[in-house]
C-alpha cells in the first residue's frame, strides 16, 4: 500500500433504499463500472437519511405478484456477486437495515454502523414470513448461532453496539465517522490482486454461491411437524 488516497465507489441507496427491478439493475450497473475501472479499490454501500435499506419494495412486488418469487431470487444473485466481488465491499449502515438490507450487510466484507440511530433487523417472524432457501443459506453462513437467535428467531432490532457484540459489524461511530471507519477497517484488503481476492472469496463461500446461482427451487420454508413421529 502507498499513502495515495484510496479510490472508493459509493453505492448510494436513496430514500428508504427499497429494492425493485430498477434499483437492482442500477446496482448491478454500478458494480459493472467498478469492475471495469481498475483504479477503484473499494465499494462503500450506504443509504440516505434514517435508512440504509428497508429491503424489498413490497408495494411494487405486491402489485406485480407474477415476479415476486423470481425477483427475490434475483436479489440473492446480487448477494452472491458481493460475496465474490474483486474489491472489498463495506456497508456503511447509516440507518435502518431491514430484511434484504440486512442481508446485503451480511454479504459485505466489512460493516460499520451508526451508534445513535438505526437498527439491524431480520423481521420475518413478525411479518408472517419465513426465509427462502437462498436467504436462509446466506443467514446461516454469515451469522453465528447466537446472532441468529437474537435476530432471525426473535425479530430483534439491534443497535450498533449490539450488532458489534454479535460480530455483525466491525465498528460503530457517529454518522460523520462512518466513512473514516470504513476506510480503517477495510484497508488490509485494499489493493490486493483482484483475481486472487475474488477466487479466495469464492473458495470460502462456494457452496453458498453455487446454491444461490443454481436452478434449485427457492421457496420459503414451511412449518413442519416432527413430533409425534409417524410409527
Amino acid at each position: 500500500m502507498t499513502n495515495e488516497p484510496i479510490k472508493v465507489h459509493t453505492l448510494q441507496f436513496n430514500g428508504s433504499g427499497v429494492f425493485n427491478p430498477d434499483v437492482l439493475a442500477d446496482t448491478h450497473r454500478q458494480l459493472d463500472g467498478v469492475e471495469a475501472d481498475n483504479a477503484t479499490q473499494a465499494v462503500f454501500m450506504r443509504g440516505e437519511g434514517k435508512n440504509f435499506s428497508q429491503g424489498l419494495d413490497l408495494e411494487y412486488l405486491m402489485a406485480h405478484p407474477d415476479i415476486f418469487s423470481s425477483f427475490v431470487t434475483d436479489t440473492m444473485h446480487l448477494a452472491a456477486r458481493l460475496l465474490t466481488f474483486p474489491v472489498p465491499v463495506v456497508s456503511l449502515i447509516n440507518g435502518h437495515a431491514f430484511g434484504l438490507g440486512a442481508m446485503l450487510v451480511l454479504a459485505s466484507d466489512y460493516a460499520v454502523m451508526r451508534g445513535d440511530r438505526g437498527f439491524f433487523c431480520l423481521p420475518e417472524i413478525d411479518i408472517g414470513m419465513t426465509l427462502t432457501v437462498r436467504m436462509n443459506a446466506l443467514v446461516k453462513a454469515r451469522l453465528s448461532a447466537r446472532a441468529i437467535r437474537e435476530t432471525l428467531l426473535t425479530g430483534g432490532r439491534l443497535t450498533g453496539e449490539q450488532a458489534r457484540s454479535l460480530g455483525i459489524v466491525d465498528a460503530v461511530g457517529d454518522e460523520s465517522e462512518l466513512e473514516a471507519l470504513a476506510l480503517q477497517v477495510s484497508v488490509p484488503m485494499v489493493g490486493k490482486p483482484r483475481e486472487l481476492l475474488s477466487g479466495l472469496k469464492y473458495g470460502l463461500h462456494h457452496e453458498l454461491i453455487d446454491l444461490m446461482l443454481s436452478d434449485a427451487p427457492d421457496d420459503p420454508y414451511k412449518q413442519v411437524k416432527i413430533w409425534p413421529r409417524d410409527r
